[in-house]
């Protein structure tokens, strides 16, 4: 019997053995691993009925900061071209355009010549009542897990962010906040301080 036992002994610790590696691991990024929908799915803008197109919201590759504000409000083709309008007159806006079906309004924007605030005060005093921001950043240095989680535990301690999506296989940052309590400057800051970098 004690023969029987060792045998079955030695086979369990060799079973256990892979299943502790893969426990130990898992703040690492394996090469050739798989990528996941909840990590990896980009940011997509509601679709508007009135085009039929869907939009996706994607990292700047210019220089412009590409924005998208919950607006509440927008009823109608007139509301669209009063938020645009009211977007357009500022300086450093490059492009914007607002779909009252979705209740978007999406702006391409230099950060150096306007701030989300102006943004939020434009379509404000347009008539309509800005609900959230929402930018997609491309950040350089992210490896694995380890780092996607650390920038958005810093993203997710701001004040006035109310969603962030980070993924490192990606390299990108998705985060939703509101203009009045936080800007796209403190959190290009948050990321900074990380250790990892936005490019723009």
């Amino acid at each position: 019997m004690k023969h029987l036992f060792q045998p079955l002994l030695t086979l369990g610790v060799a079973a256990a053995l892979p299943a502790l590696a893969l426990a130990g691991d898992k703040d690492t990024c394996p090469a050739g691993a798989a990528k996941t929908d909840a990590c990896c799915a980009a940011e997509k803008a509601a679709t508007c009925p009135a085009s039929g197109a869907t939009t996706q919201l994607t990292p700047s590759a210019d220089g412009l900061i590409h924005a998208q504000f919950k607006v509440e409000g927008m009823t109608c083709a007139a509301c669209e071209t009063k938020v645009t309008k009211a977007l357009n007159t500022l300086e450093g806006v490059k492009e914007a355009s607002a779909c009252a079906d979705s209740k978007l309004a999406k702006v391409s924007y230099n950060p150096q010549k306007t701030k989300d605030r102006d943004l939020a005060a434009a379509i404000r005093k347009a008539g309509f009542k800005v609900q959230t921001e929402t930018v997609a950043l491309k950040v350089d240095g992210m490896t694995c897990a380890a780092c996607s989680d650390k920038v958005g535990k810093k993203l997710a301690a701001l004040k006035g962010v109310s969603e962030q999506k980070v993924c490192h296989e990606a390299k990108q940052a998705v985060v939703t906040f509101d203009p009045e309590k936080v800007s796209t400057k403190d959190i290009l800051a948050a990321i900074d301080a990380t250790g990892f970098k936005v490019v723009q």
